[in-house]
């Protein structure tokens, strides 16, 4: 990097933050909203990323409490966003009046998905994690959350095991299996706004994180280009999903936009605390996705670069503003380890060897990092280097990147995507799908060869095209001009594409298109932004066919999202489970069985406040097995209710008479998942809840009905 050009980091004038330059008039009104609009796609993620820290170090401690997590929380986001101030970037080009416009869009987003919210309350996947850990952080200080087992007896049968909660570690208890952010930040809603909003966080971190990636978008292709990226993001049914559904992804994507943005912020401004806050923002990533920490490996790799192209007379300054960002980093990734190894450990363990091959791997690049800091700071080796290789290199980057998209695309024709060690569950499923695919029926299939074909169904093959020669050009810059500020975002991108385009976690749509939300889908929709940006600059002829391109990039999305944009996940499963916590009493104790066993323990434990519940095989359910139950709860002051989907699994000495009545009757719709496609049906689960008064001898009664049955069916 030694031809970089000494005026990218040449510091600027020093002006401080939020205030005009001496002799300058004071901001009216009207110029500070202006400013404050400019300033917010890097404010907001400073500011999250302020309170987040907050409110997992609070959740480690036991003491997630509303009155120490808002006050504390908010002054921890004033302080980070005081960092950024109101500043104005570096000029950019497009009109200041888009930064409005970008802002409108991350503000219609929230406005018009929050009637789609989603309802996952019975556990099939993470989304119904996070919202019962987040219902149970609503109402309770702490983690992990009891069971208490001794209501239902000694070697009785029963098992507190559901899906996502792990009850082996801390006997009594269960723990959340992932990072706590996001239920933490639900929490946060369902003080504010009860279950409504709590449901409705996700879709506020889905706005948040289009305008963080406008802020770094901006940065790179100007403000036009910019927000034509953002708004074929924000029409786009994986952004819609998984910003509807409580996932972890948008978030994730608003910490590493935003924290890139920062970045190249710092390195502008060159103000250490700029740096730190950069880092802190970057690392907060790893409060809410354990991956976070793969996608840190940018950072070392930023701070090599930054101090080996440090001229002679900036190297001790540069240090300071790279171990500035390092420490910022380190914050929130002591916070999250924490968090995982004390909150969620069996979590911590299955995926501890991936985090250490990461941690490996970084410090793989600080001791190589080392050496390439001492030979360009001690020699002239570099230099000779980059004079050696200056005339090719940087085509030969771009070119490959190109070549390498190229191969992949074509993997359909000569490879298939298999694996040899799927997870128990999956097999099963993707038979599942392919039969109803009428597809030949192969569990082993990861689909892994048509990774790029997922990006085109979704925003095309046009935008797909661009956004490989986007990131091609960008490579090309970067060796060629050695623009420190391309360093974390291309080295943040190309490890990450490689990765999960070679690997993807599971087939099935649009679940598939998790893993590339939070940085290949931004990074592929950033490069066909500054692809036609470069176009643009050829002509007008070339302005109107990047025009027309730009229109494309977004109406492709959008068609696709269009079949099925009014869905809602998962509804109404929240009406379901208020109706059954109303029919049981203050003084219950509950039992599901069959298909609840694993799925409803902890929706039942995160909104029937106070009622234990366990789950009990329908296998072991018997009157000799509910009568020791029955009196386990008595001696406790319990009385023991059965729930069930299925009358018929229970054995007849049980049932008795029959005469079990639902409680309740419900359509839970849900999008339908497709191997071959983005998907564009939805359809809808029938199901029923049983629930039965448990008498002395091990039999059920039909409970007495606390209000009429919700019939939804």
């Amino acid at each position: 990097m030694s031809h970089a050009p000494r005026s990218r980091l040449a510091p600027p004038p020093e002006v401080r933050p939020g205030t005009a330059p001496a002799g300058s008039p004071r901001r009216t009104a009207a110029q500070l909203v202006a400013a404050l609009v400019e300033a917010s796609p890097l404010l907001l993620p400073a500011a999250l990323a302020g309170f987040s820290l907050v409110a997992m170090a609070l959740l480690q401690a036991g003491l997630f409490r509303p009155l120490l997590v808002l006050p504390l929380g908010l002054a921890a986001a004033l302080a980070a966003a005081g960092v950024v101030g109101l500043e104005r970037p570096e000029p950019l080009g497009g009109p200041r009046w888009l930064d409005g416009a970008a802002l409108a869009v991350a503000a219609a987003f929230a406005a018009v998905n929050a009637r789609f919210s989603a309802e996952n309350l019975k556990v099939f996947r993470d989304p119904a994690t996070y919202t019962l850990t987040g219902q149970w952080l609503e109402r309770h200080d702490s983690l992990p959350i009891p069971v208490r087992p001794e209501v239902f007896g000694a070697g009785s049968g029963v098992s507190f095991y559901t899906l996502g909660f792990d009850p082996l570690s801390t006997p009594g208890f269960v723990h959340s299996q992932f990072s706590n952010l996001v239920p933490g930040l639900l929490a946060v809603g369902g003080w504010l706004g009860g279950d409504r909003l709590l449901l409705r966080v996700n879709i506020l971190l889905g706005a948040g994180a289009l305008l963080a990636v406008y802020g770094l978008a901006r940065q790179v292709t100007g403000r036009s280009w910019a927000l034509a990226a953002v708004a074929a993001l924000a029409v786009s049914l994986p952004l819609l999903y998984f910003s509807r559904n409580p996932y972890s992804e948008p978030v994730t994507l608003l910490f590493l936009a935003g924290g890139l943005a920062l970045l190249a912020e710092a390195v502008r401004r060159d103000r250490a605390r700029v740096y730190g806050l950069a880092g802190l923002v970057l690392g907060s990533s790893t409060l809410a996705r354990i991956d976070g920490f793969f996608f840190l490996l940018a950072v070392p790799m930023f701070a090599v670069v930054a101090l080996a192209a440090a001229p002679p007379g900036r190297r001790r300054r540069v240090a300071g503003q790279v171990a500035a960002g390092l420490a910022g980093v380190a914050a929130p990734a002591v916070v999250a380890v924490a968090n995982l190894a004390n909150l969620s450990p069996t979590y911590f363990t299955a995926l501890g060897g991936e985090l250490r091959l990461t941690l490996a791997a970084m410090a793989a690049v600080a001791a190589l990092g080392v050496i390439v800091v001492a030979l360009a700071w001690r020699t002239r080796l570099l230099h000779r280097v980059a004079a050696a290789t200056g005339r090719w290199l940087p085509g030969a980057g771009a070119a490959a990147v190109v070549v390498v998209a190229a191969v992949g695309a074509s993997r359909p024709l000569w490879y298939v995507g298999r694996t040899a060690n799927p997870e128990p569950s999956q097999p099963g499923y993707i038979e599942f799908l392919q039969r109803a695919g009428r597809q030949a029926v192969d569990g082993s299939r990861t689909y892994a060869e048509q990774t790029i074909a997922w990006l085109s169904w979704y925003w095309g093959p046009v935008t797909v095209a661009l956004g490989v020669l986007g990131v091609a050009a960008g490579v090309y810059r970067l060796l060629r001009r050695g623009d420190l500020r391309l360093v974390a975002p291309l080295g943040m991108f190309l490890p990450a594409a490689v990765l999960y385009l070679s690997v993807p976690a599971t087939p099935d749509q649009v679940n598939a298109m998790r893993r590339f939300l939070p940085v290949v889908v931004p990074g592929l929709l950033l490069g066909a932004a500054a692809a036609l940006g470069l176009l643009a600059r050829r002509s007008r002829a070339a302005l109107a066919v990047a025009a027309a391109l730009a229109c494309a990039m977004v109406l492709f999305p959008a068609a696709v999202s269009a079949r099925v944009f009014t869905v809602r996940q998962g509804v109404p499963q929240l009406a379901e489970v208020r109706n059954l916590c109303a029919n049981l009493p203050a003084d219950a104790a509950l039992v599901v069985t069959g298909g609840l066993a694993t799925t409803y323990q902890q929706t039942v434990r995160s909104n029937c406040d106070g009622v234990p519940v366990a789950g009990l095989a329908a296998e072991r359910v018997g009157v000799a097995s509910l009568d020791r139950i029955a009196a386990a709860a008595a001696a406790h002051q319990r009385r023991l209710y059965l729930a069930t989907m299925d009358p018929g699994e229970l054995p007849g000495e049980v049932a008795g008479g029959g005469g079990l009545q639902p409680v309740s009757c419900v359509r839970v719709s849900h999008l339908n998942a497709v191997l071959e496609r983005a998907p564009d049906a939805a359809g809808a689960e029938q199901r029923s809840l049983y629930l039965g008064a448990v008498t002395p001898d091990g039999t059920l009664t039909p409970a007495p009905p606390a209000r009429p049955p919700l019939q939804a069916c």
